[in-house]
């Protein structure tokens, strides 16, 4: 992962031009070069927090932003209420879809191909009050020829698990031009 600078970024910013950061990766996509580009990644991610979809709000609540190394994405997610349960803790359904789209944001710094689920799958370990503070690590495990495995992890201020993800994603492979 040599040449890899971490970008670093606001979701309330990701309208202003990334800094490029460009490097070939081979570790996670069986040995075939892939060109990574934390801009792709942060456009993707730009374009969600604006679509005004279901996904936005929570989106809209992530800070600090960054690549650490190729197929990696961090950031922080303030719990508001608008994100919660009636219980007033941060909504199950909220956490599917940040296992889902931010595992997508650190496939697209390893691939151009955002691909389409397969598999989502979420284990729920302990609630995160409206007003806290829930720090996500998302992580590429490895990038096939058709398939990508990415694993995401919810964690609070004092480090304990809020919940676990794993997602597998299908990536499109070019299709053969016909010849009638």
């Amino acid at each position: 992962m040599r040449g890899h600078r971490a970008a670093h970024f606001e979701a309330a910013s990701l309208c202003a031009p990334a800094p490029h950061t460009h490097t070939h990766a081979r570790s996670m996509t069986d040995g075939a070069p892939a060109l990574a580009d934390a801009r792709t990644a942060e456009q993707f991610f730009a374009e969600a927090v604006r679509a005004g979809t279901y996904d936005s709000p929570a989106l809209a609540r992530c800070r600090k932003g960054a690549f650490p190394k190729l197929g990696a994405f961090t950031c922080e997610l303030e719990v508001t209420s608008e994100l919660t349960n009636r219980f007033g803790t941060l909504h199950g359904g909220c956490v599917a879809t940040l296992v889902d789209v931010l595992t997508t944001v650190a496939l697209l710094t390893v691939t151009k191909q955002g691909g389409v689920s397969t598999d989502l799958n979420v284990s729920y370990c302990a609630p995160a009050p409206t007003g806290s503070r829930v720090l996500i690590t998302c992580e590429v495990l490895k990038v096939g020829k058709t398939l990508a495995w990415m694993e995401c992890v919810l964690k609070n201020e004092d480090g304990d698990v809020i919940a676990t993800g794993r997602h597998t994603k299908f990536l499109p492979v070019a299709m053969p031009v016909s010849k009638l």
